[in-house]
């Protein structure tokens, strides 16, 4: 670990190894130590620390793993891994620590957050100048051995990131790991269950997603771990979706809200099941318990603070102008789509907007805006395996091409709909627009 901070260190400080350790000691005598062959003396340490603009300790501690060192570290992967902390609590944990092992968990975790909480400003300057640097050395858990809060800390980090391009083969590779190293019933343990659910009914391994909610299930009652529930209804309910079982998918979100009670904080529980609830209806068809859903959710959203009111605002208008796009109201969808325009919102609340701009215009006959539009908004749905959105748009690609008599086209996105409609298996709606 030695080896992988002052490469770091010399990347910052723009020195070579040549030069930082030049009339000090020979480069092979150097790289005997970086390999573990040789101890650092003290000296040694001293004069090099001063060049990398460092303490001494933070070159002589950099390998420390002894059991308080582990346990620091340990605390730090469960204290954010249970995903409760406040943003005062990660902003008061240092980035600078002497163990490497401590240091980089801390930083693994943090990013970890920062994905949570979409601040995408913090988490990519982390990556800059930190964690890429690390990644690329121990981004291979398999291949190189690290300390237990390490290895936890960078499965949750590669998992989240995997969950966020949508590779849950990937994931579920992943998740296994990281239940493989907790003890069951933790927090941990439960939150890489739900995953684990999520990844199977989303890869279509239905059975698998069945056995994994019956063994949760059974550790929450064993446990009296009741405050897991919501959460737990809520992953079975994307399970009933994806297999067809509507109304026992629509049953497993309302035990999800029964139990919000033994949560001190419901309010992003309460969200999800919100929009999972909307999202249902509204692919089924059932657009006045869906219009009556969005009410409710608007009403719960009135009485948050100012910050949150315009954080979901877009939600809202988005399930508004999918109800309206599944009547075929294009009234309702251009007022929809005009309060989008004036929202803050996200890329995907952005190209949502995009997709329903696309529509209306076709609905309009202007096939040439359609067209610009679609193809602005169809590659973000192909690398987010959205299979509804490019459904939908393959389809109306391909007949516009037709009617184009831009033949070749149009047969490259019915053949493009033709594959997607033979591997799509469905999933449940698991996540807020």
């Amino acid at each position: 670990m030695l080896k992988e901070r002052i490469e770091l260190l010399c990347k910052k400080k723009q020195i070579s190894r040549k030069d930082l350790v030049e009339g000090l000691v020979t480069q092979a005598h150097f790289a005997n130590i970086l390999a573990g062959r040789y101890p650092l003396a003290d000296d040694l340490a001293e004069h090099i620390a001063g060049r990398l603009g460092v303490p001494v300790s933070y070159l002589t501690a950099a390998a420390t793993s002894d059991e308080q060192t582990l346990k620091r570290a340990e605390h730090i992967f469960q204290t954010m891994s249970e995903g409760a902390v406040s943003e005062s609590y990660v902003d008061a944990l240092d980035d600078r620590d002497d163990a490497l092992v401590v240091e980089l968990t801390t930083a693994l975790m943090k990013a970890v957050y920062y994905q949570q909480i979409n601040d995408q400003t913090a988490y990519d300057y982390l990556h800059q100048s930190y964690l890429n640097h690390y990644l690329e050395k121990y981004g291979k858990p398999d291949e190189v051995e690290l300390p237990l809060p390490l290895k936890k800390a960078l499965l949750l980090y590669k998992i989240q990131y995997f969950r966020s391009k949508n590779l849950f083969y990937n994931v579920l590779d992943d998740v296994n790991r990281l239940i493989g190293l907790v003890e069951p019933g933790t927090e941990v343990w439960l939150m890489a269950q739900n995953i684990r659910m999520e990844s199977c009914i989303l890869l279509k391994q239905f059975e698998q997603a069945k056995q994994v909610f019956e063994q949760t299930m059974q550790q929450i009652v064993d446990d009296r771990l009741f405050h897991r529930l919501s959460g737990l209804y809520v992953a079975y309910s994307g399970y009933c979706f994806a297999m067809g079982l509507v109304q026992e998918a629509l049953r497993s979100l309302s035990m999800a809200e029964a139990n919000l009670v033994y949560l001190q904080q419901p309010g992003d529980v309460i969200t999800t099941i919100m929009n999972n609830r909307i999202v249902m209806l509204t692919m089924t068809g059932e657009l006045d318990r869906a219009l009556d859903e969005i009410v409710r959710f608007e009403a719960i959203i009135a009485n948050e603070p100012e910050e949150t009111r315009k954080k979901l605002e877009p939600v809202t208008i988005i399930y508004r102008c999918e109800a309206a796009f599944a009547q075929k109201n294009w009234g309702l969808l251009s007022h929809g789509i005009e309060r989008l325009r004036i929202s803050q919102t996200n890329t995907d609340q952005e190209m949502a907007l995009t997709f329903y701009e696309s529509q209306l215009a076709l609905s309009q006959g202007d096939t040439e805006r359609f067209q610009s539009l679609a193809l602005e908004c169809l590659p973000y749905f192909e690398s987010n395996h959205h299979e509804m959105r490019l459904e939908q748009l393959y389809e109306a690609l391909a007949v516009v091409c037709e009617e184009g008599r831009r033949y070749k086209e149009s047969s490259m996105y019915y053949r493009k709909l033709v594959y997607l409609l033979r591997n799509n298996g469905g999933g449940g709606p698991s996540r807020q627009v």
